[in-house]
């Protein structure tokens, strides 16, 4: 069974949000987050901002530290400052003196990354982590990025060698860590068209604060076979034999500090474990390396020179 899930521009959604800060107030890049629904997305909402193609339409000028000082813009730090003081703001060596008096928390939002977060604990429990055996059918995922655009490739191993595809397109939701599924399935999806057998993800599976990093949650949406091998680790403590530990529950398994594996979807833990180390011959495998280089070189084959 194949499973929907929510696509959002979550673009769009922030801001909407910025525009509801009133004349004459700020607020926090950490209160934006906690209007989302998360304030792990604190950074993005930086760089959401950073990005504004419309700072007459979406003012974010209004949006400054929790401790005061003003932050960056776009169009200059003095050009915030101008504005600010026009608004009425109150500025002394780059920190607002009447914070409080003019702080705006009462967004009109209906917490989007909650829900998100509740589907993806849904999604999560139509994993299955049976440990199987693994064929020999089976193909590299990765998506490397520039600015909102993304660029995603698929390696699909076959008679000792790769058949490279690649896909392009632009993206409606930041890097928030914990909600890479909502950013990266729409390419694994396309890129693993036609592809029958097991994908490795450059991300976690299992290993995820709600069971359903983005291997598994794009394994449960497709119904596909899938291991997350990560190049950091998200959460959790390796134990003394090597498995990643949190909240008291194995959930992956450190070959080193740069190669982290969970299971996605329709394999175990074990089989996972043997299929990378066998791969990598205990190193980050080769296939992954090979399709992270072509999302590189495809991006900068289609950036202008």
């Amino acid at each position: 069974m194949q499973l929907k899930y929510t696509h959002m521009n979550l673009y769009e959604y922030f801001y909407n949000l910025v525009k509801q800060i009133p004349d004459g107030y700020i607020t926090t890049y950490g209160e934006l987050a906690r209007a989302l629904g998360d304030i792990k997305a604190a950074r993005a909402v930086g760089y959401m901002l950073s990005v504004n193609s419309d700072p007459e339409g979406i003012p974010c000028y209004r949006v400054v530290h929790t401790d005061r000082r003003i932050g960056k813009y776009a169009l200059g730090v003095e050009e915030k400052e101008r504005r600010l003081r026009k608004d009425g703001i109150i500025i002394s060596d780059g920190m607002v003196d009447n914070f409080n008096e003019r702080f705006f928390s009462d967004f009109r939002t209906d917490y989007p990354l909650i829900k998100l977060q509740k589907e993806q604990e849904s999604i999560g429990k139509f994993a299955s982590f049976e440990d199987v055996e693994v064929v020999d059918n089976y193909a590299a995922i990765d998506v490397s990025y520039d600015g909102r655009d993304g660029y995603g490739a698929i390696a699909v191993y076959r008679d000792g060698g790769y058949i490279i595809n690649t896909f392009y397109q632009r993206v409606d939701f930041p890097y928030i860590p914990g909600y890479l599924g909502y950013r990266e399935t729409p390419f694994i999806e396309r890129l693993s068209e036609g592809f029958d057998g097991m994908l490795i993800i450059d991300a976690n599976g299992l290993l995820h604060p709600r069971k359903c990093g983005l291997a598994t949650f794009a394994g449960v949406i497709m119904g596909r076979p899938t291991i997350g091998v990560a190049k950091s680790l998200l959460l959790g403590k390796p134990d003394v034999n090597g498995y990643i530990v949190y909240n008291g529950e194995k959930l992956g398994y450190m070959i080193n500090r740069h190669c982290i594996v969970s299971p996605g979807n329709m394999i175990g833990m074990e089989s996972s474990i043997r299929k990378i180390k066998l791969l990598g011959k205990d190193k980050y495998p080769d296939i992954l390396k090979r399709v992270h280089n072509e999302t590189v070189d495809f991006r900068k084959r289609r950036l202008p020179s």
